[in-house]
């Protein structure tokens, strides 16, 4: 009954003028075994609809609607949801209104609930911004702000953080001279996010994404570093993320290294809080995944995932010590916009080593 008020409206819409509907669904199934021959299932999904409703060629109001499980991955053993979690079963929820304004091309004006991140990691584990971000996972704000190209944009409002604090944020990826052609790229893309008021610890982030890329007939290649600088506690946090990739042909090899350069504990004066990994926005203090994969044909790859996990100290951390994780992966495109992903895990830390294996499913529409 919760859903019947969506479909009603959705129905309506459908037979409007003008109205048109995109959206993404990524949902994950994987059974881990346990001591003693016992099945640990776990699944996680997130849906987000959109509903655009052009007025005319260059006002557009979009409404969003989205399902969201609490957590984002169950390749990991305690990250995931339980199958039998009522939390599996997230509701449809309100997910913001904005009004579009296209004043000219590479040029929109926003108002009402904006979202952005900066940093997302490209390995698809840990890609989904809401939970991780080499600087800024998903933020919300309810304002004004402009969209400059395809990936540039200034946003100031009231932050979703809290109901006292103000917000802007600003960022535009720019196209070095000499670099900019079309076997050959090399963009910078600055960031800087300041929130003010409502006690918040992150006053303000920094954040730089810098992508170089170069193609030839059968050989391509790119270099992506990414870097984030917050204060926390009076001390400030850096990250940094080196991410590579490489195809020859049929092979390719990508691979994510990220490290937290956290202040020493000892020199911690006495009485203030230490830093640790719960004051990053990523589970790890250090991070190195690689997997080479080769393409048989357009539709079907396998690969081979290597990971190793240095937690680190926190109040939040199932294991400190280092742990690693092998994973046999098939990757099958069916057509344009779905994505699936057929894997097997083997984990590698003190005590029991848990097998595992489960499916990922990415759909854009």
């Amino acid at each position: 009954m919760r859903f019947l008020p969506l479909i009603a409206l959705l129905t309506y819409a459908a037979f409007a003028a003008d109205v048109s509907f995109e959206g993404a669904l990524e949902a994950d199934y994987a059974n881990h075994l346990e001591k003693n021959f016992t099945v640990k299932n776990a699944a996680n999904h997130e849906l987000r609809l959109k509903m655009n409703v052009d007025m005319d060629e260059n006002v557009r109001l979009v409404i969003g609607a989205a399902s969201i499980s609490p957590f984002a991955k169950v390749r990991h053993r305690y990250e995931a949801t339980p199958i039998s979690s009522d939390e599996r079963w997230a509701p449809f929820v309100f997910d913001g209104i904005s009004l579009e304004w296209t004043i000219g091309r590479g040029l929109t004006f926003i108002f009402g609930d904006i979202i952005y991140s900066f940093g997302n990691f490209n390995y698809y584990y840990w890609r989904n911004s809401n939970y991780y971000a080499a600087v800024l996972p998903t933020q919300g704000l309810r304002g004004l702000g402009a969209r400059l190209g395809e990936d540039g944009y200034v946003y100031v409002g009231a932050s979703d953080s809290n109901d006292k604090s103000g917000r802007i944020v600003a960022s535009y990826a720019l196209a070095l001279p000499g670099f900019n052609k079309v076997n050959n790229k090399f963009t910078l893309a600055p960031m800087l996010d300041l929130i003010k008021g409502g006690g918040r610890d992150h006053r303000y982030t920094v954040g730089l994404d810098a992508n170089y890329s170069r193609s030839y007939t059968d050989l391509n290649y790119a270099i992506r570093g990414i870097y984030g600088l917050h204060p926390s506690k009076g001390d400030l946090v850096n990250t940094f993320t080196i991410e590579p990739s490489f195809n020859y042909k049929s092979f390719s090899l990508a691979s994510t290294c990220y490290w937290a350069v956290l202040p020493d504990p000892e020199s911690v004066s006495e009485g203030s809080k230490i830093i640790t990994v719960d004051d990053t926005y990523a589970p790890d203090e250090k991070l190195i995944y690689i997997e080479p994969s080769y393409a048989f044909n357009k539709k079907f790859s396998m690969g081979l995932g290597f990971e190793w996990h240095k937690p680190g100290d926190s109040e939040e951390a199932f294991e400190k010590d280092n742990w690693f994780l092998i994973a046999p992966t098939g990757y099958l495109y069916p057509t344009a916009g779905v994505d699936l992903a057929f894997w097997l895990s083997y984990t590698i830390r003190k005590g029991y080593n848990p097998p595992g294996f489960g499916i990922s499913s990415s759909v854009k529409f």
